[in-house]
């Protein structure tokens, strides 16, 4: 028997008890999750009679992993005899053979190829949404390891989907823990919280609400759902392109959206290291969809795909979002130009998108996710791919797509002085036309 020093609250102790191969936890803030995770991997660690088990920690970035959970990782494991600890590494080894490490979701190649019995994912929301699919399912397969997903809500993103699923399957064991129900923090503390924060604040990270957007969200998740499978008739608009381009090596990948008037009918991504084969691959799509225009953000390896899409002769523009917007005086950006026209086309609800791709999901969390805030000089300025990597949200490709098709409001206008482009009409009372000879 060994005592490392972990006592389980009652919530805890219930977490512990109740855990399957599978298990979704929504816990507000100063639940203490961190502590649990830990204590969960040494527990199995200790406890498996397995062949040189394998327990992974993953946090959204590499340096948050370091900062909130190795120190845990050393205070509940140093009273265990003969363990080995690795700083560079982050990883403990324990007498029996077990290992626990720490990685970061912001390398997820440092994951791949390995084997793993046990793996905590916390703070969900804030890693990449195909962290779990494409890296870490694989490395349960061999050994049907098990896997905790933690986190506090961040919208209807894909932790939400997670979340619901769990719900749905009894093979999965999922809980939220509500601050006002855990009686961890007191009455007096919580009341403090909800008077210097807002409403949206504090109802998302103390009482794990789901349906809370920031105040500061440009686009409310809200207002995009209610865009799914919306009746819309359309009249002839022709397919617009839009196109961010990414290099797999950077972890980013390529996406493509499409805009048929109000109806986005395609989301698309796929991961290429060369632009050429980037743009084969919009080349291809292009002309399979019988796309009519091209929009392709030119920052970057975009340049060098635009040029050779150009060179193929197709109707692709270059935008350079950097650029000064045509209401300078109201945009720090054409980018902020083309974040607000998004905002008003879902606004104005003659817009629709399907509901059973799981991309366009990927999408509405996406768009959902940048916040705005006002520059010194007064002007609309959309919160960076940059600064949303330092919060550990994943790059919005999908949404930087389908703004860039908002381009062609602008192109039209600039053609057409008296002309706006249209989206479409919504019908209460719809039904798909019959399909005939004429």
């Amino acid at each position: 028997m060994i005592d490392t020093g972990y006592y389980p609250r009652e919530q805890q102790a219930e977490i512990h008890d109740n855990l399957k191969r599978f298990s979704v936890l929504v816990c507000h803030r100063r639940f203490g999750k961190t502590v649990l995770a830990i204590n969960s991997l040494i527990d199995a660690a200790l406890a498996k009679d397995l062949i040189n088990p394998r327990y992974a920690y993953i946090a959204p970035l590499y340096k948050q992993a370091k900062s909130v959970a190795w120190d845990y990782l050393k205070q509940f494991s140093r009273p265990i005899p003969g363990i080995m600890i690795n700083e560079s590494e982050l990883r403990i080894d324990y007498p029996n053979g077990a290992r626990i490490q720490l990685f970061g979701a912001d390398n997820p190649d440092s994951l791949r190829g390995q084997y793993f019995d046990g793996v905590v994912i916390d703070e969900v929301a804030q890693c990449q949404p195909t962290l779990y699919g494409e890296v870490i399912r694989p490395t349960l397969a061999d050994r049907k390891g098990w896997v905790i997903f933690i986190g506090t809500p961040k919208g209807h993103d894909h932790f939400y989907d997670l979340y619901q699923l769990a719900r749905r399957d009894d093979d999965w064991y999922c809980k939220r823990f509500k601050a006002s129900e855990t009686g961890i923090l007191d009455a007096d503390e919580l009341h403090q919280a909800r008077k210097q924060m807002s409403e949206s604040e504090y109802s998302q990270e103390f009482e794990c609400d789901f349906d809370i957007s920031s105040s500061f969200v440009l686009i409310p998740i809200q207002v995009i759902e209610s865009a799914f499978d919306r009746k819309v008739t359309f009249h002839g608009h022709p397919r617009i392109m839009g196109i961010d381009v990414g290099m797999s090596l950077g972890g980013d990948a390529s996406a493509i959206v499409i805009r048929q008037g109000g109806k986005i009918t395609d989301a698309i991504e796929f991961r290429f290291d060369d632009t050429f084969q980037i743009a084969g691959k919009v080349r291809d799509i292009f002309y399979e969809r019988t796309c009519s225009q091209g929009y392709i953000d030119s920052i970057g390896y975009g340049a060098g795909v635009a040029h050779t899409l150009q060179a193929w002769g197709l109707p692709i523009t270059p935008i350079n979002v950097a650029e000064k917007a045509a209401e300078s005086d109201k945009f720090q950006n054409l980018k902020a130009d083309l974040w607000w026209r998004t905002k008003d086309f879902f606004n104005e609800q003659t817009c629709t998108l399907p509901s059973d791709d799981s991309l366009m999901h990927k999408l509405a969390a996406e768009l959902s996710t940048p916040e705005y805030e006002y520059t010194t000089s007064g002007k609309i300025k959309i919160q960076s791919k940059q600064d949303l990597f330092k919060l550990g949200k994943p790059s919005p490709n999908l949404a930087d797509a389908l703004v860039l098709t908002m381009n062609h409001s602008i192109a039209t206008a600039q053609a057409h002085p008296n002309q706006t482009e249209l989206t479409g009409i919504i019908l209460e009372d719809y039904s798909e036309p019959e399909v005939g000879l004429v």
